[in-house]
Formats: C-alpha cells, structure tokens, sequence
C-alpha cells in the first residue's frame, strides 16, 4: 500500500520515481473511469494519459485540496465532459449543415452516389489490418459481443476491445468530412446501414 500523500509530496518536489509509482499505481483505474464516459478505448486512455502528463508539467503550480487521487479523478472526468461537449459541438454543425443542404434541395440520392460514400466505408474497412478488419466485421456485420468474438477467435476481450478501438477511431478519422451526409442519410432517408457509421464519427457512442 503506498502512501499517496507522501508520494504528492516527491512528485511536488520533482521526484520522477515517484510519479512512475503514481502513475503504475492509478493509471489503469483511471482508463476504467474514463471509459465510463468515453467509449473509445483509445480515446479514454489519452484522456488520461493527457491528465498525468499535464500533471507532472504544472506539478509546482497544481493546488490540491483533497487527495491526490481525487484531484486525478476530477481532472479525468472533466476532460472527458469537455471531450463530448466538442463532439456535441460538431454534431450540431453537421445538423445545420444538413438542414441547410435539405433546404436548398442540394443534397439528393444521386448525390449521395457521386459522392460514393458507401465505397469509400468500404474502402476504410477493406484497408484495415487483417486481423483488426475480422474483429470488426465480426462485431458490426455478424452482430457479436465482444466476448464471442473473444471465443470465436481464441484472444482475449482486452484484445478485441483494443482492435475494435483502433477500428473505430480509423473509420472516424477517414470518413469524417462525410459528417453531414451520414446524419442526412440517418434523418431523411433512414439508412440502417448508415446509422451506427454516423455515429462512430460523431464520436459520442460506441455501438
């Protein structure tokens, strides 16, 4: 059991060995934490990994009140709020974008193919690593938990969880300046299809 207030103390005065200590000691609670707010398992553990860093940086200046590990928790949790109110952010932007598109008729089915969003899907999919891509397909074209894609695959959640993270956050990445069409295609034309690829690139949920 080591002594958090005590390690504070040696982190405040610059000791690295005890931030390490901090960080092995706190760092996988903290991931649990924030995936409580953030779906993406990759996300999440930059949140936190962002929250330690900017620790240690204004460890000099940094005021804490509580405990240490309260202060961590806090500063955790209020990255992931200010992480979906940007998401939130971009979600209404490409709503308006969208009603703007829809008022002026510029959006149509035909332009919807010219655009070739569904090729392109498929091409982020296709370009996938192997392995990553079977994970996926898996989840979103068979419809498995991750704990059958564990068994069917003979690795572990932790793995698919991780895979399906890399996944998720490369399809966001990829097909992002697609936003308004993908939520177009969601509210008018109730593409099944198309929904949960909309909301991977809001990046508020993980289906």
């Amino acid at each position: 059991m080591i002594d958090l207030q005590e390690i504070a103390l040696k982190i405040r005065s610059g000791d690295k060995h005890a931030f390490e200590v901090l960080f092995r000691h706190s760092y996988g609670t903290m991931c649990g934490y924030a995936k409580k707010y953030i779906a993406d398992t990759d996300e999440a553990e930059g949140i936190v990994q962002d929250v330690f860093v900017n620790f240690w940086e204004r460890r000099d200046a940094i005021e804490i009140s509580d405990s240490i590990e309260a202060y961590l928790y806090r500063s955790v949790r209020n990255s992931c709020l200010n992480q979906l109110k940007h998401s939130q952010v971009k979600a209404k932007y490409a709503m308006e974008q969208v009603l703007a598109y829809k008022n002026t008729d510029a959006v149509t089915t035909d332009t919807l193919e010219d655009l070739e969003l569904q090729q392109k899907i498929d091409a982020c999919i296709d370009s996938l690593p192997i392995e990553r891509r079977k994970i996926f397909k898996l989840s979103r074209e068979d419809g498995l938990k991750y704990k059958e894609i564990a068994n069917e695959l003979n690795i572990s959640i932790k793995t698919v969880e991780n895979q399906m993270g890399k996944a998720l956050k490369h399809l966001r990445t990829h097909l992002a300046e697609y936003l308004p069409f993908l939520v177009w295609i969601i509210l008018v034309l109730k593409n099944n299809f198309m929904i949960w690829i909309g909301v991977i690139v809001f990046g508020v949920v993980n289906i």
